[in-house]
Parts: C-alpha cells; sequence; structure tokens
C-alpha cells in the first residue's frame, strides 16, 4: 500500500499542486500531492510507532489533518514540512501513549499514603492537566508558530536547525517563536486561569 512503485503523476510541481489545493480546495490536489509522499510518511510512522498497522492509520489520519491544514498555511517546502508534521503527530501519538500506560489506577490509590502522597498526586494531576492545556493551547495558534515552537523547547532544536527542518528562513524562524510563545500566552490565560 505504502511501497515505492511509480504511479503515473500529473505535470504539476508540488507548489503547482499546493496552491492549486489552496485556491480551490478541490481534495484531489491535495491527494495527488500528499501520494507522491505516502512511503515517506509512512517510513517515518513507522520509525517512530514501530507497527504496521499503527503506521498506516497515521497516514490516514494525517491526511485528514493535511486538508484542514494546508488551507490557511503558508509552506514553503511541502516536503520539510510534512515530515516536521509526520514527526510532530507521532511524537504526540506516543506521548499519549504513554500516558494512557501510565496512569494510576483507582485499585493503586488504596495503597498511597495519605499524609505524603496526597501532595504528590496533586502535583502530577495538576501537571497533567497544565500539558493538556498547552497542547490545546498549541492547537489554536498558525501552524508554523506550533510547528516551531515544539522543535524548539519540545525537540530543543536550535534556530538553525529549525531552519533546515522546515525551510523557513532563520528570521522567519526567531519570528514564529516569539510570536508562538505571545499567541500561546495570550490563549492560555484567556481560557485557563491558572496561567
Amino acid at each position: 500500500m505504502f511501497n515505492r512503485r511509480k504511479k503515473p503523476q500529473s505535470h504539476h510541481t508540488d507548489d503547482e499542486l499546493l496552491r492549486l489545493y489552496q485556491t480551490t480546495y478541490e481534495p484531489a490536489y491535495a491527494a495527488e500531492l500528499y501520494q507522491r509522499y505516502t512511503h515517506l510518511v509512512y517510513g517515518t510512522c513507522l520509525k517512530y510507532l514501530k507497527d504496521e498497522e499503527d503506521s498506516k492509520d497515521a497516514v490516514m489520519q494525517l491526511f485528514e489533518k493535511i486538508l484542514a491544514a494546508l488551507k490557511n498555511q503558508s509552506i514553503q517546502k511541502f516536503e520539510n514540512w510534512l515530515y516536521v508534521l509526520t514527526k510532530n503527530y507521532c511524537l504526540m501519538e506516543l506521548r499519549a501513549r504513554k500516558n494512557r500506560a501510565g496512569k494510576i489506577q483507582d485499585s493503586d490509590l488504596s495503597n498511597l499514603s495519605l499524609a505524603t502522597e496526597e501532595g504528590n498526586l496533586e502535583l502530577e494531576l495538576l501537571t497533567d492537566q497544565r500539558l493538556t492545556q498547552l497542547k490545546e493551547g498549541l492547537n489554536h495558534i498558525p501552524e508554523e508558530q506550533k510547528i516551531c515552537l515544539e522543535l524548539f523547547y519540545l525537540q530543543k532544536k536550535c534556530y538553525q536547525e529549525i531552519t533546515q527542518i522546515t525551510g523557513y528562513d532563520l528570521n522567519k524562524v526567531k519570528s514564529y517563536i516569539q510570536n508562538g510563545k505571545r499567541n500561546l500566552k495570550i490563549y492560555l490565560q484567556k481560557h485557563h486561569e491558572q496561567f
């Protein structure tokens, strides 16, 4: 399904297909563009998720995300942008799996010492709540800002690495990080009192 078999492609370049989709919202243009890189998306998902079926599901889910994201994004190099989006999707999926696997079950709560553990549990729940709110906030800022913030703060990439990964120039990366922090803070203050 996701192998490198060549399929007949149109004469359009990636940039042309992107522009056609962004002006007409005709899914066929985005589908053709995405099809060119499906094997790369699948390979990236397989690298991170380590499961063929999960990776195939991720490829389908990512296409839906991409249809929406392409409508309002300024993309310099589609392949780089798609790689970053795919990698971030996989990392978020792995983080969600880890959170699901690490949840304390109700039966375990009875074994906790109320005097010392109650405060730790409260702190853990507060931290989980804040992480959820940050994740929610990241979904409400422009995609370029989100990508740059995730690369800079979560993946500890420097400005130069971010420019190489995304294709954005250095000034854009700095601007996206600065504006992203500001927009994220505004969103969190507006929607969550403790920030």
